[in-house]
């Protein structure tokens, strides 16, 4: 269109999924239009950048937060977990289903995805519920725009239920034939709390009990039989939060049908640090010993692990203090979001050697495709909505979570750590929503990403008959 504001990020080096190289990026309205070298192109801007010292990134995809919004607000919302994304170089996110009430019906799902539409400042998507309770609404919830459901094979909150295999079976038998994801949190629920009740009974509710409680096996295991139900149901599996080398193999043997996540805290911490955060260190799967985290980098660098994800689990410092006292009190989850791509793609460039092409498809194209989003999203290349970050990969800084971070609660198990990567600007089609340390979108901005279903509607409707 003749009227779109033309913007050029000019002088940067332009980092994709394809190649690392020198070019001013055009973006004309919402969409990249452009690679060039030619300087010609910056007499028509409308906006300039400057990112002369920069690294132009496609926006990093978050297929894994949690916001708990609706319910639980005084921990975090859309508004503000989304603009700590933004500050972190995340410009499209997908949130879980466990808010309150967990989002298990047709109307449920409509309503949050109304709400939430009027409040984000990146785009997002929800995935829909995977629960007993809610097998007969998932092709509901996929005509609403759900393009995945999520799974817990272990007990997590009562409002939500753990499935059984025969429940797992079913809700992926239905969900193959929509064409959609099923995302499985995979740990063996007796074993876990089988540990739980001999370590509690031996008077054990220090933090090393968490991860006592919950070693690798108990999600290696949970993952061997997870792929088996998926391969004999036809369905694409995502297997989140991978913890174990052992599970990762597990997954990439299954074949491009299943993929795997994994989040910074498994990357980056380790059980010296376990100690040391305490409480603000236990999640789900819980922090493993040094070999692992190295056995997870091996994978990362040979491109065996699929996604970067933040598994953001936002709780008051208060909620997670009471685990001092018994650490089986607290509530599990790290929150990440701001720091989950700086703190990675520091670690992966600088210390790993990784290729920052190869970061690029870890970071965002792999999710991309996962999500059905890829070549709109996911890249950079003409076509493709202008979702960038501009990253200062050489500045040195240290994070400080209540001086930086936009969620309702700064607080970080990152807290203190130096880097060498930071977001100077970040930009959601074409518009700057974080720059120089603020937020520039107004609640709103962000666009609701449909799964298939929701352009199909009268199929999946046909399906829930």
């Amino acid at each position: 269109m003749l009227d779109e504001k033309r913007t050029v990020i000019a002088h940067g080096t332009v980092a994709t999924d394809f190649g690392v190289f020198a070019a001013h990026v055009v973006v004309d309205g919402e969409r990249i239009t452009g690679l060039t070298d030619d300087n010609a192109v910056l007499a028509t801007a409308d906006e300039l950048i400057d990112a002369r010292g920069l690294h132009v990134l496609p926006g990093a995809i978050d297929p894994h937060a949690h916001f708990e919004d609706p319910g639980h607000t005084e921990r975090e919302d859309f508004t503000t977990g989304t603009m700590a994304a933004a500050a972190g170089g995340i410009t499209a996110l997908v949130e879980h289903p466990l808010t309150y009430p967990p989002v298990t019906t047709v109307e449920l799902y409509a309503d949050k995805r109304d709400m939430a539409a009027e409040k984000v400042v990146v785009d997002f998507g929800l995935w829909g519920a995977l629960t007993g309770p809610s097998l007969p609404n998932i092709p509901g919830q996929w005509a609403e725009g759900a393009g995945g459901f999520k799974a817990f094979m272990p007990r997590s909150d009562p409002s939500y239920p753990n499935v059984s295999d025969d429940e797992m079976l079913e809700g992926m038998r239905t969900i193959a034939e929509l064409g959609g994801l099923v995302l499985v949190h995979a740990e063996n629920d007796a074993l876990l709390h089988g540990n739980i009740a001999r370590l509690r009974e031996a008077g054990r509710t220090d933090t090393l009990a968490h991860q006592e409680s919950r070693p690798p096996f108990v999600e290696e295991e949970a993952v061997h039989r997870v792929v088996f139900l998926a391969a004999h149901a036809g369905v694409r599996l995502q297997v989140v939060h991978t913890s174990s080398p052992v599970s990762v193999d597990l997954v990439a043997a299954a074949g491009a049908r299943v993929t795997a996540e994994v989040c910074p805290h498994h990357l980056l911490l380790d059980l010296d640090d376990a100690v040391g955060l305490g409480p603000l260190g236990c999640c789900a799967p819980p922090l493993r010993d040094r070999t692992l985290v190295e056995g997870m980098w091996s994978r990362v660098l040979a491109g065996r692990i699929d996604c970067l994800v933040s598994d953001h689990a936002a709780y008051t410092l208060e909620e997670k203090r009471t685990g001092y006292e018994d650490v089986f009190s607290t509530p599990l989850g790290c929150q990440v979001i701001q720091e989950t791509v700086p703190v990675v793609l520091s670690e992966a460039v600088h210390r790993r050697g990784m290729a920052l092409d190869a970061f690029v498809r870890f970071s965002s194209t792999n999710a991309a495709r996962i999500l059905g989003l890829h070549p709109r999203k996911g890249t950079l290349m003409p076509g493709a909505d202008a979702d960038l970050a501009l990253w200062d990969l050489e500045t040195e800084w240290t994070i400080d979570a209540a001086a930086q971070q936009f969620s309702k609660n700064p607080w970080s198990p990152f807290d203190g750590r130096a880097l060498r990567a930071r977001v100077r600007r970040t930009l959601v089609r074409g518009e700057t929503v974080f720059a120089d340390g603020e937020i520039l979108a107004a609640p709103g901005h962000g666009r609701f990403l449909a799964g298939a279903g929701r352009t199909k509607t009268a199929t999946a409707v046909e399906h829930a008959r």
